[in-house]
């Protein structure tokens, strides 16, 4: 017979705290807890909560809104013992028991529950295999609402909770979701949404089985989503993000499901997880982005340009300046996917370095003052070859004399210039592989998890995961402890050699999520894969200059100067949520190629720094117009906060932005106009 504690009909929690002083006087939340009917109530001076103990469902009654989430399901939590795995709902506990918590600066309920059968054997399982710690609280004069989940684990191991339950979202307007640069998505949106997979005729790729996680930039470019009901709003934030995902559905036409998801760190719970919400009247994604905004600087995650060019002071010399972006080989292998096998001569194409330093001449002579140069495809095989061992490169671009003369080309037209590198890939065909360092799944089931693979097509061999979707083809992924030597080595031979760089550019670190591998030898949690690529971005900063990484999930931002634009806008309705927290704390890059006037109009609306083609043979005049008012506008703007943004019609043919100077930029996309006031 399953076992519930409740405390009495009754409780208040001023009665915990006896003494001369009233809670108000000592800075205690003004909040009181009751019982009754099992229905647990947690009421402070402007925020209600009410916890049914039967179903665990909370109804949160917050200004003038009311907002609820879904009771215990099926799939609460995932329990894995003697190597079996199985879900459970949580009030299925055999002992559920629920009291009054106080920490002195949060009020609420503690639930405690344990006694689950993982594997259906009551004979050999005991019921403290698993023991849940949950907490709702109150907190702060804004009364946030604050959960927190932890687990001791005995005989078996919490793979993953769903903690606290989806939001119910039949009544919501929008669904905010921060994947990418921000997206509205409206409840009932017509077509079948999943952020991180690919859609394809309106339905959710079968083939793409990559996991919503933190850290991805198409899952969460920040730790947040929200919801917009009529004038009112309420937003998750997510305060321990390393091992976070989100519970996610959304059929066509709708509602949205979603909820914070915990996944175990390198297969057990291991620390305590922590989400808050945050509840508002008056209100619109943009209040969500300006709270965000201020957790990220009350926590550190939020640095500044001008900060960091008091520690980078090169980096001054980059505001407002356009970046161009040059190949030196591109060289695909036959065990690429991408390998063209019915024209062969598509995977083939080489400009020297010479060539490539006559190029920047011809462009300062175009009165091109000034641009940050990003080489790539420098590496002895080309493009996406042989990472993490790359050097020397290509003899037939002009070996290590010629990658000089275009350094020193750089140098002499006062064009700082940077290397494209990557030390997360891990090529079969790099002279340093060692199956010992690429990263080890906990077992050898499919599908594989790492991502891209996830998406471009994986297998394993062992326990090791492979994909081939990359110009180098056969490929894994480098321990991120070993990440770091590997640059501090290739970036020694280009100093012994007389090549000083102005910065990096370090791929996909701020894209992809952290690795976790499984290998006894080395074992790595994604919280220590984060660190192993901070010193990456750390040594670059100290020995190189300028910081840049693709697309800038929010973890990376205290580290890195530059993002480009990789990750791209919404899929549904698209709103600069990113911008509106970091706009002046990186600057992001936007394209110009001749198919990208939309994007050098968007860049524009969000204040960016365009990217300049290199070879300007056209006469588009209005391109290049464009370009120079980006790059005139960044230079303006970048270390400026961007205050508010608009949709300013129903159909979303104007909107507009305003940066803390006033300046006011609205673009007509009906139009392909855009106006910058004053």
């Amino acid at each position: 017979m399953r076992c519930r504690t409740l405390i009495p009909a009754l409780f208040t929690i001023a009665s915990l705290h006896a003494g001369t002083f009233r809670r108000e006087q000592w800075g205690a939340p003004l909040v009181t807890v009751s019982e009754s009917a099992n229905t647990w109530t947690i009421a402070g001076q402007k925020t209600r909560l009410t916890l049914n103990a039967t179903n665990l469902a909370l109804e949160v009654h917050a200004g003038a809104a009311e907002w609820r989430t879904a009771p215990s399901g099926e799939k609460d939590m995932l329990i894995k013992a003697r190597g079996q795995e199985r879900y459970v709902r949580l009030t299925a506990a055999k002992r559920l028991k629920i009291e009054p918590y106080d920490t002195g600066f949060k009020t609420g309920l503690k639930i405690i529950l344990e006694g689950w059968d993982p594997t259906q054997t009551t004979q050999t399982t005991t019921p403290r295999d698993v023991t849940l710690y949950l907490t709702i609280c109150l907190e702060g004069r804004d009364e946030e609402v604050v959960f927190d989940a932890a687990a001791h684990e005995g005989g078996a191991a919490v793979r993953q909770l769903d903690w606290p339950m989806a939001m119910d979202a039949r009544e919501v307007d929008y669904t905010i979701l921060s994947n990418g640069r921000g997206n509205l998505l409206p409840r009932t949106w017509p077509k079948e949404y999943f952020p991180i997979r690919s859609i394809k005729d309106g339905k959710v790729s079968t083939n793409d089985h990559s996991v919503l996680q933190s850290h991805v930039i198409e899952s969460w470019s920040m730790s947040w989503w929200g919801f917009q009901k009529g004038k009112n709003a309420m937003m998750v934030l997510v305060e321990t993000p390393d091992d976070a995902a989100y519970q996610f559905h959304h059929p066509a036409g709708g509602p949205t499901v979603i909820g914070p998801r915990w996944l175990a760190t390198v297969g057990h719970f291991g620390y305590s997880r922590t989400v808050r919400m945050c509840f508002f009247d008056d209100a619109n994604y943009v209040t969500l982005a300006k709270r965000y905004r201020r957790y990220v600087m009350d926590t550190g995650l939020f640095v500044s340009l001008k900060e960091k060019i008091a520690r980078t002071h090169v980096l001054q010399d980059v505001i407002g300046t356009p970046q161009t972006r040059l190949s030196i080989l591109r060289n695909l292998s036959p065990e690429s996917d991408r390998y063209d096998r019915t024209n062969p001569t598509n995977n083939y194409h080489l400009n020297t370095f010479d060539e490539r330093a006559a190029q920047l001449k011809d462009l300062k002579a175009r009165s091109i003052g000034r641009t940050l140069v990003f080489v790539s495809a420098w590496p002895h095989l080309g493009y996406d070859r042989q990472h993490p061992d790359p050097l020397p490169p290509p003899e037939k671009a002009g070996g290590w004399e010629g990658m000089k003369r275009l350094a020193d080309t750089c140098r002499e037209l006062g064009y700082p210039f940077i290397f494209h590198d990557q030390y997360r890939d891990y090529y079969a065909d790099a002279p340093s592989y060692d199956p010992q360092f690429a990263i080890h799944e906990e077992d050898d089931s499919l599908p594989a998890k790492a991502f891209a693979g996830s998406r471009f097509g994986d297998w394993k061999e062992g326990v090791i995961p492979w994909m081939r979707h990359w110009d180098g083809g056969k490929q894994t992924y480098l321990n991120a402890r070993f990440q770091p030597g590997h640059l501090r080595k290739n970036y020694q031979l280009f100093f012994d050699h007389g090549i000083h760089p102005q910065g990096i550019y370090i791929d996909v670190v701020g894209y992809v999520p952290p690795d976790e591998d499984f290998n006894p030898e080395h074992r790595l949690t994604r919280s220590e894969a984060m660190r192993g690529q901070i010193e990456c971005l750390n040594w670059s900063r100290h020995n190189l200059g300028v910081v840049a990484t693709e697309a800038g999930s929010d973890w990376v931002i205290p580290y890195v100067d530059i993002i480009n634009q990789s990750g791209g806008v919404g899929k549904c309705i698209p709103v600069p949520l990113y911008n509106l927290v970091y706009h002046d704390a990186v600057l992001i890059s936007y394209g110009g190629r001749n198919e990208d006037q939309k994007n050098l109009l968007l860049g524009i609306l969000c204040g960016g720094v365009p990217e300049l083609p290199l070879l300007e043979n056209d006469t588009d005049g209005k391109r290049m117009g464009l370009i120079s008012q980006m790059a005139a506008l960044n230079k303006r703007v970048a270390l400026l906060e961007m205050t508010n943004h608009q949709l300013l019609d129903p159909d979303r043919h104007r909107e507009q932005t305003t940066f803390a100077d006033g300046t006011t930029v609205t673009v007509d996309w009906d139009a392909m106009e855009v106006t910058v006031k004053p």
